[in-house]
């Protein structure tokens, strides 16, 4: 028996927004942000030793709900909210709001777990926003909804709608991170069809069988199923399906599951086991009449002589519907002779008239020559208007024709009837990976780069949690992608961090720099430019050049390339005039985000062409410290470079480390004479 998936709780640290600019409309980012506001207080999201969570607001409660794992919380589970949002690949954007509900206690006793339920208010028109954003189908998600009403203590009560359902029930998927947050959603297109005849003719004598293929491309996540619904018309638009075919024969058939998905004539579509989960990002899964090779039939017995056309509905699990595919065929009177089998390769000729291949016996018997091979016949790079390239591409596409000659005699000879197909390749910037070091200023250690490509997440100081004094939260050493910041480092420390291109095979990288932004707590800011080093070692480039395929899918996979950079942090945030430096980078020891410097990084590939993508990322790095160790300063060169070593200095004293105590406090540290 199978069942539809069940909807996890979606648990979702802060959303990480990458603005990667994609130019293919189809893979656009959509951000949803919150749009109303429940009664009462919001909370906020607070980075804490359990990751981050809904800190102050009031408290909620569970009045009612149908959402399954809701429904079991009693009145001893108390809720708080804060805003969030999700990015979403492949969508549109919306105004719907989104709240997270973390659950923080139970019985009284504190729940420090990252915990969290995505909900939208309950109102039609943010419900439908969502939806569309997500490329749903309106009627089938709204009929699936889970319905939640929470009370705060005052008795305020407000209604919301689980966000993880919508999701689901439009075909979409959650994305996890590393450390299975899911904060961002990919959406899938609906689905696609196509039908034809099999062999080189579609006129057959009345009693012979038309034999046809029927293809589904399901893009759908967790659509293991889809729906399909097969009509026969004739040239007045009659349904003469019952006359002609039976859906029992369609090949595939799955046991029905008791869901009624309706094709446009009101009939209840087939289920047919074909689809699959599809990967991320989502691309068509192609199935052929549920996964057989055989083709379908078409008895013509009871049809009368005319044009006919074979339509194919197709929806996935989830009602969205695909463009009707149709193809035709001609039945023709029938004769005395037994009928000709069709769909040989090559195709067999009808009978020639008595008395030879034509109007007289001197025809020779009519053959069939064998199909010349087929062929890119030319192909043209050109811009898409978007920053990417556009392949154009024309196949061969023969087609068996007859014809008589001057003497009534028939002749078959094979005709070429290009098709010519297109196929955009849009810039991207990806898969971002990141390493860097806070607990050692100026010895960057394994940092992730061309010559240490095996860095791990391993630490390499005393302490194996990442922190510079036993005892201590570990902090993590190595970045998350998801998170914000990406990676937390130390003023004198450095990072490094790499990421994909992804675009045309006939138009690769040139060149890319990244422009860093380092922004203390008061404005002040400072900006350096640095190569951001192309890596010829990670090329996956196929060629550029397509090959002949039946349903024009012959272009090459896009190609891609890493490219990295390292930067070490400067001490000073703000450079005074004309040899000095005003204010130091600040840091804290806390990672509270309000009393630190923050990193923001601008990475902009061009091609060779070129073309420009850019890729943006305005939390990279914060700086975090803890005061194990210390700089006796003196006026650096104000045109050092970044990784320079510092200029050398003398002192006149020498001061032992901060000692800590039991309770806390800070031993005075100690000064001696230098040698």
């Amino acid at each position: 028996m199978r069942v539809k998936p069940t909807l996890r709780m979606v648990v979702v640290g802060t959303l990480a927004c990458l603005a990667v600019v994609f130019s293919d409309a189809s893979y656009a980012f959509a951000y949803i942000s919150r749009g109303w506001s429940p009664p009462s207080t919001a909370g906020y999201f607070a980075n804490t030793q359990y990751g981050m969570m809904i800190q102050g607001g009031a408290d909620f409660q569970v009045v009612q709900s149908s959402e399954p794992d809701l429904a079991g919380m009693s009145n001893e589970d108390l809720f708080r909210y804060g805003a969030d949002g999700i990015t979403i690949m492949g969508g549109t954007d919306s105004l719907g709001g989104i709240w997270h509900f973390d659950r923080v206690s139970h019985n009284g006793i504190p729940i420090d777990s990252n915990n969290g339920y995505l909900e939208v208010n309950d109102d039609t028109s943010a419900i439908d926003q969502w939806i569309a954003a997500l490329n749903g189908d309106q009627s089938y998600v709204t009929s699936q909804l889970w319905h939640t009403t929470w009370g705060d203590r005052a008795g305020d009560q407000f209604n919301t709608v689980s966000i993880s359902q919508i999701v689901e029930e439009s075909g979409a998927e959650f994305a996890p991170n590393a450390d299975d947050y899911n904060y961002t959603v990919y959406a899938t297109q609906p689905p696609k069809a196509a039908v034809g005849v099999v062999g080189s003719t579609q006129t057959v004598q009345q009693g012979q069988n038309v034999e046809f293929y029927n293809h589904a491309y399901i893009e759908g996540y967790h659509s293991n199923y889809h729906f399909e619904y097969v009509e026969v018309t004739n040239s007045s638009g009659q349904n003469v399906t019952n006359q002609a075919f039976s859906e029992n024969s369609l090949q595939g058939r799955a046991p029905y599951n008791g869901e009624a998905i309706y094709a446009p004539n009101g009939a209840a579509m087939v289920e047919v086991n074909g689809g699959g989960p599809t990967s991320e990002p989502p691309s068509y899964v192609e199935t052929v009449d549920g996964g057989s090779s055989q083709p379908n039939i078409i008895n013509t017995s009871n049809l009368a002589p005319g044009n006919y056309t074979i339509t194919l509905y197709v929806k996935d699990w989830f009602n969205r519907s695909a463009n009707a595919a149709t193809a035709t065929f001609t039945v023709t009177p029938g004769s005395n002779n037994p009928p000709p089998p069709t769909g040989g390769n090559p195709p067999t000729p009808p009978p020639p008239p008595p008395g030879g291949g034509g109007g007289g016996t001197s025809c020779p018997a009519a053959t069939v020559p064998p199909e010349p091979a087929n062929q890119v016949l030319n192909y043209n790079w050109a811009p898409d208007r978007s920053g990417g390239q556009m392949l154009t591409w024309t196949d061969t596409n023969w087609v068996l024709e007859t014809t008589t000659d001057s003497d009534g005699c028939v002749m078959y000879e094979w005709v070429d009837e290009p098709k010519t197909y297109s196929h955009d390749y849009p810039l991207n910037v990806s898969n971002l990976q990141i390493t860097g070091l806070f607990y050692d200023p100026g010895r960057p250690g394994g940092l992730w780069s061309p010559s240490n490509t095996s860095a791990s997440q391993a630490n390499n100081d005393g302490y194996s949690d990442g922190s510079t004094v036993a005892g201590n939260p570990g902090l993590s050493t190595y970045g998350n992608p998801g998170g914000s910041p990406v990676v937390y480092t130390r003023v004198g420390g450095g990072f490094s961090f790499r990421l994909m291109w992804t675009g045309s095979p006939h138009d690769m990288p040139a060149s890319a720099d990244v422009t860093y932004n380092l922004v203390n707590p008061d404005g002040e800011r400072r900006s350096w430019t640095k190569a951001f080093e192309l890596l010829a070692q990670t090329i996956f480039n196929q060629g550029d050049v397509p090959v002949w395929d039946p349903y024009g899918n012959g272009y090459p996979p896009p190609a891609t390339e890493y490219g990295w950079a390292y930067t070490s942090i400067p001490k000073y945030a703000s450079p005074g005039a004309p040899s000095s430096y005003s204010e130091l980078t600040a840091w804290n020891l806390t990672g509270d985000s309000s009393g630190a410097a923050h990193i923001e990084a601008d990475v902009t590939f061009t091609t060779g062409t070129g073309s420009a993508v850019t890729w943006n990322h305005p939390d990279l790095a914060q700086m975090l410290g803890y005061p194990t160790w210390y700089y006796i300063h003196e006026v650096p060169e104000p045109n050092a470079q970044y990784e320079q070593t510092q200029p050398t200095y003398t002192r006149n004293f020498t001061y032992s480390f901060p000692q800590i105590q039991a309770d806390g406090q800070l031993l005075p540290a100690y000064m001696t004479p230098a040698p």
